[in-house]
């Protein structure tokens, strides 16, 4: 028999040295309880989470979104591709004929519409979780860890490795 490790125990999760190492723990944890909630909406959060940026901002540009998510372009390409094969967004005309602008479609918003709801029990699933002084510190620390993590690559040389 195999020992289960309950990770809602506070000493289950070691440190691990390496902040990239734990930000990506934390957020594998976070996708894995609200794709579980969204299952059965047949939507992935990252899928929704894409959906729910085109829904607030209407048409806009790849590199808008890309900037919205930190997403570098081939992550963001594949997951757009893969959106637009479900038919949930399209391109549509821009002004300047080489942008391509991505639209939600019907079957889009109908998806995301239907996908809210689920959204919202895996959002109140994890509040609840947590303290309110601690979900207000989250929400401080991922600004600051995400502003620190853009302000350190923007102070690096171009390809450099040190």
């Amino acid at each position: 028999m195999r020992p289960s490790t309950d990770l809602a125990a506070p000493d289950a999760l070691v440190n691990l040295p390496c902040a990239c190492a734990t930000v990506r723990r934390a957020a594998r944890a976070v996708t894995q309880l609200y794709d579980r909630h969204l299952r059965a909406t047949q939507i992935e959060g990252t899928q929704f989470a894409l959906l729910s940026v085109l829904s607030s901002l209407g048409p806009c540009n790849q590199a808008a979104i890309g900037e919205r998510f930190a997403l570098d372009k081939t992550t963001l390409s594949r997951n757009l591709k893969l959106l637009k094969n479900k038919r949930w967004i399209e391109a549509a005309a821009a002004a300047d004929g080489r942008e391509r602008r991505y639209v939600l479609t019907a079957a889009g918003e109908k998806r995301l519409a239907a996908a809210r709801p689920a959204w919202r029990r895996a959002q109140e699933h994890l509040r609840a979780s947590m303290s309110e002084k601690e979900w207000d510190a989250m929400w401080k620390v991922f600004r600051t860890l995400t502003t620190a993590a853009h302000t350190a690559r923007r102070g690096m040389p171009a390809g450099s490795t040190k």
